[in-house]
């Protein structure tokens, strides 16, 4: 198979047209700056974030920010949930790597955080969807941690897929709330207690950021979380990968549709006051991770 650009031979196919090496990562850079620039994602100046799990997506966002962007103000940011034989490990790789490539990283865990690391606190409780508990712990230690180092802007890895993904799970679980939440500008009501989150890869599909990653050099851990089997998400990904195969820009045609939905509707984000127990913004009096943390006996009310 020839690239769709050129005569030399292609080693991917996306969207019914073929790439070479050297076009796949033109497109691929091309889209990700494009991102940026039509959704004004950063200014020249802001100290931008990196949640970096030591995984291919995010490792290859931190190369391709590194490679476009002054180093000296992007920050590698890490989460510890507590996985033994997982999460120690994507800590290793991303140390390793953010010191190869001269960029600042910091962690933060989950036990330090609430009291607990994940997979104690998933043993203790028996809890059969560890994600839906996990989601609340990351998005806040991430918001945390932002708010602690001064950033600007938090960087997420999230591909096409996880934005399709994310769309049909809101869906089924009729959550609309959280249409605020789509696009590569997270438009979360203002709030000084919150730290804005931009999404550069929003428009490349998980198989480009592997290929982006393995071209590069990038080495990471492409085991999933063992605790993704348990999650709605795991049903949701495999049955979208199904219909890519069939229907060859379905992602796409997912996630430009949501975005068209929320900017028509005006979707807004519920009014947001200060969560009574740790001051950081709740639609009720208590956030949902002090509520977590209270019924898991890690806080008392």
């Amino acid at each position: 198979m020839k690239c769709s650009e050129c005569e030399n031979k292609a080693i991917i196919e996306i969207e019914n047209r073929a790439f070479c090496k050297e076009h796949f990562v033109k497109r691929f850079e091309e889209t990700a700056l494009k991102t940026i620039e039509e959704f004004n994602l950063f200014n020249k100046g802001e100290k931008i974030g990196v949640a970096n799990s030591g995984g291919k997506d995010s490792l290859s966002l931190l190369y391709f920010l590194a490679k476009y962007f002054d180093k000296d103000k992007i920050i590698s940011i890490t989460i510890d949930e507590g996985i033994p034989g997982y999460r120690d490990k994507t800590i290793e790789i991303m140390k390793k790597y953010t010191e190869k490539i001269g960029v600042n990283y910091y962690i933060f865990s989950y036990k330090d955080l609430f009291g607990e690391s994940l997979s104690n606190l998933v043993k203790k409780n028996k809890i059969k969807i560890p994600c839906e508990v996990c989601g609340s712990f990351r998005r806040y230690a991430l918001n945390y941690a932002a708010k602690k180092l001064n950033l600007d802007k938090l960087a997420t890895a999230h591909n096409l897929d996880d934005e399709s993904e994310s769309i049909v799970m809101n869906l089924i679980q009729k959550d609309i709330q959280r249409f605020v939440r789509i696009g590569p500008n997270v438009g979360i009501e203002e709030n000084e207690m919150f730290v804005p989150r931009i999404k550069p890869f929003m428009f490349l599909h998980e198989k480009e950021t592997m290929l982006y990653a393995i071209i590069n050099g990038i080495y990471a851990l492409h085991e999933p979380c063992p605790y993704t089997r348990f999650g709605i998400r795991h049903e949701v990904s495999e049955w979208i990968k199904r219909l890519e195969d069939y229907y060859p820009g379905s992602k796409k045609n997912i996630v430009n549709n949501a975005i068209k939905l929320k900017n028509k509707f005006n979707f807004e984000s519920k009014k947001l006051s200060k969560c009574k127990i740790c001051g950081f913004p709740s639609s009720g009096e208590i956030c949902e991770v002090c509520n977590y943390r209270i019924a898991y006996g890690l806080l008392t009310k």
